[in-house]
């Protein structure tokens, strides 16, 4: 049995959407299994801690700190049942701390440096803006965030390669003016190293990308 395709839940959620009537955490757990994989609708009016659950596993009886898709006013995520070996999920972490010991930088700091700063080369750890940097463009560039888009174009590499060494190569131009005015747009390029392994009728990958940002440095 699907959560999101039984006639009560379907009922249930369309009058969350029109009335804003909460869904019963029973009829929620419906479903054949424990866990599910979240989903979100992937547009702008979904909310970033949620686009941060998408793709992830989590187990009715320890939701988390969003809590269970549908709970959040206007909350339009679905919960789809995980099922080992059948359902796809998929999801990338932050491996290096974004963690800053310096001062945020405002738009008069930027200024500041053009002028005095004797063209010295700074970084984003520098400055304080590594971190919204990162889970910006992580989480919310094209409405989406990039790393869903990341897993979804890695995912269509693997079941054209099959199992094995996987490579994968991507870029693209994105506006950061909403972390501060002074970085306006720029170009984030990198790459995914990982393997591929045959699990029955799935593919299991594991790996690492590298995200510099060239162009947010400020020269």
């Amino acid at each position: 049995m699907n959560i999101i395709n039984t006639d009560a839940y379907r009922t249930a959620f369309s009058e969350y959407l029109r009335r804003g009537t909460p869904i019963r955490l029973s009829l929620k757990q419906v479903a054949d299994t424990e866990r599910y994989v979240w989903r979100t609708q992937r547009d702008e009016r979904v909310r970033p801690s949620h686009r941060m659950n998408d793709g992830r596993i989590f187990s009715w009886s320890d939701p988390p700190d969003t809590g269970h898709p549908g709970e959040d006013y206007n909350c339009r995520c679905e919960a789809i049942p995980y099922v080992e070996g059948q359902t796809e999920f998929a999801f990338h972490d932050f491996s290096t701390s974004l963690a800053s010991s310096y001062d945020r930088w405002t738009d008069a700091d930027f200024v500041r440096h053009y002028y005095f700063g004797a063209g010295r080369p700074v970084t984003l750890l520098e400055i304080g803006h590594l971190r919204e940097i990162a889970e910006h463009y992580a989480h919310n560039t094209l409405g989406d965030g990039a790393f869903r888009r990341l897993s979804d174009q890695i995912a269509d590499v693997a079941r054209k390669s099959g199992p094995g060494g996987l490579t994968y190569s991507f870029r693209g131009a994105y506006d950061f003016g909403d972390v501060q005015f002074s970085h306006g747009g720029g170009k984030v390029e990198g790459a995914f190293s990982g393997t591929v392994e045959d699990r029955g009728a799935m593919l299991a990958i594991t790996g690492e990308s590298l995200c510099p940002f060239p162009d947010i440095v400020i020269p």
